[in-house]
């Protein structure tokens, strides 16, 4: 019944979870991993963290496996009780062992932040290579271990091939930092036009470090034609949703009418904004 008011259009969520805790308190898994989800959209009733992983503890307790790796997820995120971290490793390895790529990822995650488990980075690499096969997140995870060595040993090269086969999957950070290793030629050839092609899918996204380095490009005619007009432009884009260095350099191009637009005062206003996240380069700039 519950299943039904949520698909009749519109959707009854307040009825839903009347029939959803009925079948719940009757010992029903998947009602009880459904109200859990209700609580923690606040849809149908008032939103309560601790409610809903209340009911996803219930229905993972009693074997459940996708409330396990729904309940893994929310005390990951901080959420649950103290006894709860000592339960999930085990669930996700149930899971992951079974062929789920998600609940390997999970796993991964829980060994590389000793949730669960005593923190193993070997073995956090090794469920995460494992959950790479399809899931972005975990191309991305495991493209950053094998930039930094963590876990594995480092290699440039393959990390490039898993970000960019997250960046084809659509994921934000991995095209950036795909694009950033085309900019920089690490890991393989040096191609500033194609980082500057991946930087703007990136930043058609919202991406504000992608603004950022595309301003970057435009200044300095790498990858893209010198165009201060335009490198203002993404300076400012980036600037305007936070980003230190933007603000930086936006106020540099006001100040100084880099780009034609002499305007100390706005200038000035946005080095402040930069040195008050922690930009030393803008003291230089307002002494």
């Amino acid at each position: 019944m519950g299943d039904r008011h949520v698909k009749s259009s519109p959707p009854d969520y307040a009825d839903a979870a009347t029939w959803y805790r009925r079948a719940a308190n009757a010992g029903h898994q998947a009602a009880a991993r459904a109200l859990a989800s209700l609580y923690l959209s606040g849809n149908g009733v008032a939103r309560d963290v601790e409610e809903g992983a209340r009911w996803l503890r219930t229905s993972a307790n009693a074997g459940n496996q996708q409330a396990q790796v729904d309940f893994a997820n929310l005390v990951i995120e901080g959420a649950g009780e103290p006894g709860d971290r000592a339960s999930i490793a085990g669930w996700f390895e149930a899971t992951a062992s079974s062929g789920d790529l998600i609940a390997a990822f999970n796993l991964g995650l829980c060994f590389a932040e000793g949730v669960g488990v005593r923190k193993d980075e070997e073995q956090a690499a090794r469920w995460v290579r494992r959950a790479a096969e399809g899931v972005a997140d975990a191309q991305y995870a495991y493209a950053r271990m094998l930039q930094d060595g963590r876990g594995v040993a480092a290699d440039l090269k393959q990390a490039r091939c898993w970000f960019e086969r997250a960046a084809n999957a659509g994921m934000v950070d991995a095209q950036v930092a795909f694009a950033e290793m085309l900019l920089n030629g690490r890991g393989g050839a040096c191609l500033p036009q194609a980082a500057a092609q991946w930087f703007k899918r990136a930043a058609a996204a919202g991406h504000a470090g992608a603004m950022f380095a595309i301003g970057a490009q435009y200044a300095n005619g790498q990858g893209l034609s010198f165009d201060p007009v335009a490198a203002q432009k993404w300076f400012a884009a980036a600037a305007e949703r936070g980003h230190g260095y933007a603000q930086l350099m936006l106020g540099g191009y006001l100040c100084n009418g880099r780009a034609g637009e002499h305007n100390p005062v706005a200038g000035r206003l946005w080095l402040e904004r930069a040195f008050a996240q922690g930009v030393q380069e803008a003291a230089n700039e307002l002494s």
